[in-house]
């Protein structure tokens, strides 16, 4: 089905069935959408196109709004969890607009009685979304209900295991952030009490400085330093982890030498960008990942766009501030050659 091309001063019936028939297309285009989307961020295909999360391809590739990102994100994750209503949707015997409804309260248990409960009309559908809702007395983005039809099943109380896969950069960083939080006092030696509360002190640092402070305020130090060992000229790099000395892969090496504080045995330490260079870029791109759709303001790193083996300078014109995650994407994607995005802030990295 097609949408009927608009023409106006059409009599009321059918301009009444234009509108209903260009919003059933409409419905059918959201859904197929929201199913596109969720390939690319099940495979990480956002990596192929050149972006390093989901939100930066959201956002910089579809020129998506953050709130119209985070819904796409949002309904993609949740149909991921809810294979039955995934299918439904494939299928096109639920509607995008229905399927939005069934999400907000289903469970891999309970999404079942909803798709029942879905063949009602859209109206009935959120009478019962609403009436789970007031029953739980939850927020409208944690229902774990059935229709009010069916009997209630509560939650079961299992652990939720979070799992996630690191660098060997990555996890040489979480170890010395650990470290230096148990320095201070006061850290819970529980690994998920230890994250919760980090992320509350991230969330709490984000508001002070929408509220308070002005873009740029603080500090462009990283929170942390590691040290990598180069063994050879040209060989791999290595880190210490709580798992052992483990192996950098060459775009991680090539992405270290942009942007460090370089110590050699019995020589005077030196850095690859002039620390005041290094400043005056990161305060020209305002403290910024400037990748396309990122914008991060943690763990800066400042990018050579051309390699300095390939001539390329210290000049601000020649250095760009990307995030970690983005600098490690642009050397992976270009082998480590003349693409160094501009390096900012990669200062926190000593190479030994």
């Amino acid at each position: 089905m097609s949408a009927i091309s608009y023409i106006p001063d059409q009599p009321a019936a059918k301009v009444h069935s234009s509108l209903q028939r260009s919003l059933t297309v409409m419905d059918d285009a959201h859904q197929c959408a929201v199913l596109w989307f969720g390939e690319i961020m099940r495979r990480h295909l956002f990596r192929d196109l050149g972006c390093s999360s989901i939100n930066q391809y959201a956002m910089g590739k579809l020129g998506f709004s953050k709130s119209r990102s985070d819904d796409f994100i949002r309904l993609a994750r949740q149909l991921e969890n809810l294979p039955a209503v995934r299918e439904a949707v494939a299928n096109g015997e639920l509607g995008y607009t229905k399927a939005r409804e069934i999400v907000s309260v289903a469970t891999p248990e309970t999404q079942e009685p909803w798709l029942e409960a879905a063949k009602g009309t859209r109206k009935e559908l959120i009478l019962e979304v609403k009436k789970a809702k007031r029953a739980a007395r939850v927020d409208p983005g944690q229902g774990e209900l059935l229709p009010s039809s069916p009997p209630v099943v509560a939650p079961r109380e299992l652990p939720v295991r979070f799992q996630m896969d690191l660098t060997p950069e990555q996890e040489a960083r979480r170890s010395a952030l650990v470290e230096r939080l148990h320095k201070l006092g006061g850290v819970p030696n529980d690994r998920a009490e230890l994250m919760l509360e980090a992320l509350a002190a991230l969330v709490e640092t984000k508001e002070l400085q929408n509220q308070k402070f002005p873009r740029g305020h603080f500090s462009s130090r990283p929170p942390v330093q590691i040290h990598v060992h180069e063994n050879e000229e040209t060989g791999p790099m290595t880190v210490q982890t709580d798992a052992g000395e483990r192996e950098l892969s060459r775009a991680e090496s090539e992405r270290m030498r942009c942007d460090a504080s370089v110590c050699s045995h019995g020589g005077r330490n030196t850095t690859t960008i002039p620390p005041r260079v290094r400043r005056e870029v990161l305060a020209r791109d305002k403290h910024q990942c400037q990748a396309p759709g990122c914008g991060r303001t943690r763990f800066l790193e400042v990018h050579h766009i051309l390699a300095r083996r390939q001539g390329g300078t210290n000049d601000p014109e020649n250095l760009m501030t990307l995030c970690g995650s983005c600098h490690r994407l642009w050397h992976k994607q270009n082998g480590g050659s003349a693409i160094e995005l501009s390096e900012k802030s990669l200062v926190g990295h000593k190479l030994t």
